[in-house]
Order: structure tokens, then sequence, then C-alpha cells
């Protein structure tokens, strides 16, 4: 079964017909906004999960927000966590199951199990996860140098051996990989499923600055912003998709406070909608730390809803974060004798040592 499904996606995206739809002819016009005093504007997708029923409608669907991006002068537009749930649509018979776990509600969540589907939801995703990932970074690397903007692909599925990880890549703007950053931390839903931990985590120089991409809910973990500091980040992308009814604080938890605390411009594009019954929600949003921020709340732009489809736009400048960093009284602050006590014994069997 896993290799019919397999074939029926390779079918389905085949790689001429991706290419035939974006037609590189036909450029777009250049940006013509001045942003005085703004070193770059960066944009990133909130979006709403909409199945499609052929890829030409996905490739629609993503070159409409890289449109109104690169319209806009960003250099760069980040999409969310899940982005090729949509061409899950292309299989026979999913819209309608798809309907019918969503009246029912019934899904898992991150906090429950999935019982025995599981292993069938980790088959069906095996099967489809490389035809999608060949698919979603040809699309995105066309797209980018259709309009010669840095293009964060969001997430999908990356099979390697008999594993999965959910990754994203970096594109340049000549329509070229860059690199690939797979999540460190998992939810309980994505262990059920059978995926794997990435573990390294890797930062690029781009023309806006050194930029990493960590996923969701790595941004959990203070320690996953700290590294980022510690391999010379400017800039962290976070696409997520939150498996949650929307709540304010509990979504502060993420890259909010990371920000705040390492020192970095945030972006944060999201997923919301309906899918297996699970409801994912989440606002876009570009953040600072407070002192750069004209309202001194640590927002730069975010979205107006917690679902819905927007582009979210904003500034950042590097010298002011480069200043702000100099400046801070207490930034870069650490105490290694009990960090390194802390590590070991957090991270090492805790105090077994002694126990004995």
């Amino acid at each position: 079964m896993g290799n019919f499904i397999e074939l029926w996606f390779k079918r389905k995206l085949n790689e001429n017909r991706i290419v035939k739809h974006i037609d590189l002819a036909k450029g777009p016009k250049k940006s013509e906004i001045s942003t005085p005093g703004c070193d770059a504007l960066v944009s990133c997708v909130q979006r709403s999960i909409s199945l499609v029923g052929s890829v030409e409608e996905y490739i629609d669907m993503l070159e409409g927000f890289v449109s109104i991006a690169a319209g806009r002068g960003s250099i760069i537009i980040a999409f969310p966590e899940y982005n090729f749930f949509d061409l899950l649509g292309l299989f026979p018979g999913f819209k309608l199951i798809n309907a019918f776990l969503n009246t029912k509600k019934a899904g898992a969540s991150d906090r429950g199990g999935t019982g025995g589907s599981s292993g069938l939801m980790h088959s069906f995703f095996y099967a489809v996860s490389k035809p999608i990932q060949e698919a979603v970074e040809l699309i995105m690397c066309l797209l980018a140098k259709k309009y010669g903007i840095y293009i964060y692909t969001g997430s999908y599925f990356i099979r390697e051996g008999n594993g999965l990880y959910n990754g994203g890549s970096l594109i340049s703007g000549s329509g070229k990989m860059i690199g690939t950053q797979r999540k460190l931390h998992l939810t309980d839903f994505e262990e059920l499923l059978g995926i794997k931990r990435g573990n390294s985590f890797e930062a690029y120089s781009l023309d806006i600055g050194r930029v990493c991409c960590p996923v969701c809910m790595d941004a959990t973990y203070y320690e996953t912003f700290k590294i980022a500091r510690n391999l010379g980040c400017d800039i962290v992308i976070l696409p997520i998709a939150n498996n949650e009814e929307y709540n304010l604080y509990r979504a502060m938890r993420g890259i909010w406070p990371r920000v705040q605390e390492s020192c970095v411009y945030g972006i944060k594009p999201s997923l919301n909608g309906w899918l297996f019954g699970l409801h994912f929600t989440g606002k876009a949003g570009i953040f600072a730390p407070i002192d750069l921020t004209d309202k001194r709340n640590g927002v730069i732009s975010i979205a107006k809803n917690h679902e819905g489809d927007e582009v979210v736009t904003g500034c950042i400048n590097l010298e002011d974060i480069y200043q702000l960093r100099e400046e801070a009284e207490y930034s870069g602050d650490i105490n290694p004798v009990f960090e390194k006590d802390y590590y070991e014994k957090t991270y090492g069997g805790g105090f077994e040592d002694e126990k004995e």
C-alpha cells in the first residue's frame, strides 16, 4: 500500500508540471517601495490549511504570499510549520475523511494519544514524504529565483533511511538551497508518529545577518536560543503550527520571551485551521527586544487574528541590535561554575553520584 501511495504522489507532483506552471519568464515587477532608516524588510506568512486538488493550486497559493512580500520590498519571506499539509488533499478520498474527522474533532492532540492509528499515520506520512519533500523544495527554489527573494520553506517531513524528521530549508534569492534544519524538540504527537529528533543546530550568513531556523517546540526551551546566540545569530526564524486553542499567555511561552532573553530578532510564521480533527491556531509576528520596538512591547508587527491568511511585514536594523547588546547592562552575563554543575546534573543523570 505504501508503494502505491508514494507512486500516486510522485505522479501528482510531477516535476515537469511544477516547472511548467512556474513561468520564470514572467518575472514580477521590482518593488519601488522606499523604507528610509530600515536595513531590511522581512515578511512571514500566517495561513489556513486548504486541501488542494492539484499541485498547480498549491503553487498558486504559495506564490500569492511570495508576491505580496516581494511587492512590499521584503528581502525574505518565511512560511509556517507543516507547510505541506494542503498537498494531502491530492490523495483520493482524503478530503472526505478529513471533513468527517474535523466534525468529530476526535483527533489526537499534543497532550493526547492516537492509539493504534499512530502506526498507520506514520506509514502514510513515510510514503508521501519523499515526493512531497522534492516538490516543496523545487517549488520554493523556483519561486525564490523568480522573485529574487530569500525563502524559508516552512517545515515538511524529511525521509532518511527508515526515519522521518520534521524540518525546513532556507533558499537563496537565486533559487539555491542554503541549508536544512531539523526539529530538535518533539511534541508528544510527533513522538507517537515515530518522528525522529534532529541532533545538530545550524546557522547561516545571509545579506540580512546571521540566521538560524529552529522549529516550533524548540522555542519552549531557552537553551535553543542561547545556542543560537553562541553561533552568532542575529535573526531566528521559528515556524509554528500550534495544535491548541489560542491563548495569549500560552502563546507567550514561545518566541517572545526567547527574543527578550537572547537579544535577537524573531520571525514567526504560523499555520492555522483544521486537519485530522486537530485545531491549529497562532498569530504570525515579527519580534525584537523591547527597547527596539515603538510601543516597547517587543512586537514589531503581528497578525490581527489567530486564524486566517495574512502576510506580516516588519523592519529590522542590525546596527540597532548590535548597539543594544553593547549597552545592555547584563547581556551575556553567566556564572560558569553554576552552569557547568547545572548542566551535568540536568543532562548527566541528576544526583546519582551523590546517592552512591
